[in-house]
Parts: structure tokens; sequence; C-alpha cells
């Protein structure tokens, strides 16, 4: 499963790694449409999907797989 994520709360970061550390961190982002654009986390995602997380206000993205 693939899901796509953007910062919550008005949050933007400038690079990947720094979109990559807060959401292993935790942080709260806003879920696409199979996540009924409600918040989540890295906790709420199952292990091995693939998360695609926007940063650079959304016009950037990365891969990641939920380790």
């Amino acid at each position: 499963m693939t899901y796509e994520l953007t910062p919550a709360y008005g949050r933007d970061y400038k690079n990947k790694a720094e979109v990559t550390a807060a959401f292993e961190a935790g942080k709260d982002f806003v879920g696409d449409y199979q996540m009924r654009f409600q918040l989540c986390n890295k906790a709420d995602i199952a292990t091995g999907s693939k998360v695609i997380l926007r940063y650079r206000k959304n016009t950037s993205l990365v891969v990641i797989t939920v380790k």
C-alpha cells in the first residue's frame, strides 16, 4: 500500500532529510484519500508500506518505506 502525506498544522520542511526525520520522530501529517484526510503519523501506517512525503510547500516529494 502507498500513502501520500502532507505536513500538518501549517508545517513545512526545506529538504528530504528534514521531512523524513519529522516522520520518523512521529510528527503528525495529513493523510490522503485512503485515510480520509485525517491526521496520522508513523505509528498509524503498517510496516512495509510506502509513504510519499511532501515538502517545500508541497512542491517536492520523497518516497520512503516504513520500517
